[in-house]
């Protein structure tokens, strides 16, 4: 049986937790959603709410960096840094949103790509201390004292920059096309592990999923072909542990040759290191495993364990899930002591007392009576007092014969009608397969590409926004929705030219068809230049 341990608090919510960081002594949590308000939670006791703050857009990611500042990314806007108590401290302006958020283990680098897919640098001041760009970045990953900082894009390129935001050398993809970086991290002296996956068909000498190794100055030292790509990497020693797609840990060495350490189920989507032991995220528990490679206890969630949170000093540990079920919806955070005494959890342990009985194992008793009890005896008055006169005369007349002609005609009706049902029933399902038989198909709207743009003279921009790439479905569209950021409509057609100031724009396109079947997309605009006043016109629907 599984040993278990319970948190030391359940924090029910009101809302989805898109985000959420502890701070670095484990004693406050500070999350938020998509309702732009961040929630403080004091944690040194009893969960306490304090004074909560709000920002002007959803929340997509929170970090808490050094000085106690938190780093808040939002959905559409820019990248904020708050105190703990609210105060707001800075803006740094980024276009279309955080995606994706990292910061160095002393909390002093901030790392971002933004909506347009560029790369942030900056400090816990926000001070700037780089920018990068190149191809669509879509994951980072930070050294952990701060001094580089590794960008991978979507065809397989990876970029290793020092902190300021320079480049120091850059890996290219071994396929020329569906080649993807998965996970990767920075090792004690500097390289760089990571995991690539080709997704297409590759060349024999060529594997399909590999792990790398490159030395700070852009050298490949070491390459290993596993079976499954890892989703995580994080360092440990002079190697790395990796949690992979199929669910195993694997230890790796310097030479990337790889040991197995445990194996789950299902994905693994996050680890940690706790001492000597490993914290595993994998689907809704969070797993403690030791070094003998044995589990040395789990806990629950509600909802599928995306991340571990944990405090420097490992004292604490906050676990966070949706369990996406659309009816219940239940939104909690787990407070965890990792220290807690497990238990054994009985396999009867979520049965109802009253249904106990019937449990695995369980002696089942048949009924008994007392020696001088006949528990079929009846003479018949008590069943006679629940019926009505004529009932009583039909039961003292004894039981009624029918002659057998009678029986066989009344079960040849009955299978006639079976028969007659079955005809019905096969006619039904031909109809259902019959090519005529189409089923429904709703829109897929595409907004198109994001756009950067450069201003003329006069400090605005012309930008098509192009959404002839939505898929119809199967009754075609019969309405196109064009809207800004505040939700005013601007254009009724599939294309439609939009004249914008200098500054970051997003832009939502709705489609409908004539089933009122609806589909949206995004875009985001970014226009160069130098600020002018905030307009913009539209000039053609």
């Amino acid at each position: 049986m599984p040993m278990v341990i319970d948190p030391i608090a359940e924090i029910k919510c009101d809302a989805i937790v898109r985000a959420i960081d502890v701070a670095p002594n484990g004693k406050w949590v500070a999350w938020s959603s998509d309702d732009g308000v961040v929630r403080i939670l004091d944690i040194t006791d009893t969960p306490t709410a304090l004074e909560p703050f709000n920002v002007d857009d959803a929340v997509t990611h929170i970090r808490i960096a050094s000085g106690d500042v938190i780093v808040v990314g939002t959905h559409t806007s820019d990248l904020h840094g708050h105190e703990r108590l609210g105060g707001h401290r800075w803006t740094h302006a980024i276009g279309g949103g955080c995606d994706h958020l990292r910061l160095s283990d002393d909390g002093t680098i901030i790392a971002s790509i933004d909506g347009g897919r560029h790369l942030h640098i900056l400090t816990e001041n926000g001070v700037k201390r780089g920018r990068f760009t190149a191809g669509e970045l879509i994951s980072i990953s930070v050294a952990r004292d701060g001094t580089g900082v590794a960008v991978a894009d979507d065809e397989g390129y990876v970029h290793v920059l020092d902190s300021n935001g320079n480049k120091r050398w850059s890996r290219a993809p071994e396929a020329d096309i569906g080649e993807t970086v998965s996970a990767m991290c920075f090792l004690h002296d500097g390289s760089l592990v990571l995991c690539r996956e080709v997704l297409g068909i590759t060349p024999s000498e060529v594997p399909q999923i590999a792990l790398e190794r490159w030395s700070s100055t852009g050298e490949m030292l070491h390459s290993e072909e596993i079976d499954s790509r890892s989703v995580c990497l994080i360092p440990d020693g002079i190697g790395a542990l990796s949690g992979q797609f199929d669910g195993t840990v694997l230890k790796l060495n310097d030479d990337l040759t790889s040991t197995r350490i445990w194996k789950s189920m299902y994905t693994i989507n996050d680890l940690q290191k706790h001492g000597n032991d490993l914290l595993v995220a994998s689907w809704f528990y969070l797993h403690r495993i030791g070094e003998d490679g044995e589990e040395v206890w789990r806990c629950e969630h509600t909802g599928i364990v995306q991340s571990i949170i944990a405090s420097q000093d490992g004292s604490r540990i906050i676990l966070s899930g949706d369990n996406q079920n659309h009816y219940t919806r239940e939104n909690r955070i787990l407070l965890i002591d990792p220290e807690a005494t497990p238990y054994a959890l009985s396999n009867d342990a979520e049965i109802d007392d009253d249904l106990r009985e019937f449990s695995d194992g369980a002696e089942l008793n048949s009924p008994t009576a007392a020696p001088d009890d006949d528990l079929y005896a009846d003479d018949g008055e008590d069943m006679a007092a629940l019926l009505t006169e004529e009932e009583q005369k039909q039961l003292s007349a004894g039981p009624s014969t029918i002659d057998d002609s009678e029986l066989f005609a009344m079960l040849d009706d009955e299978i006639e009608q079976l028969a007659q049902f079955q005809e019905d029933e096969t006619d039904l399902m031909a109809g259902l397969s019959d090519e005529n038989f189409i089923s429904h198909v709703p829109p897929t709207a595409d907004a198109g590409n994001d756009l950067v743009v450069n201003a003329s003279n006069d400090g605005t921009a012309t930008a098509l926004l192009d959404g002839s790439e939505t898929s119809p479905g199967s009754q075609g569209i019969e309405q196109w929705i064009w809207r800004d950021s505040h939700s005013k409509q601007i254009g009724k057609t599939a294309m439609i030219n939009v004249r914008l100031p200098i500054g970051n724009h997003t832009f939502t396109l709705t489609v409908i068809d004539p089933s009122r079947e609806s589909s949206t997309d995004t875009v985001t605009v970014q226009v160069h230049g130098e600020v002018r006043e905030d307009t913009y016109d539209l000039l053609d629907d």
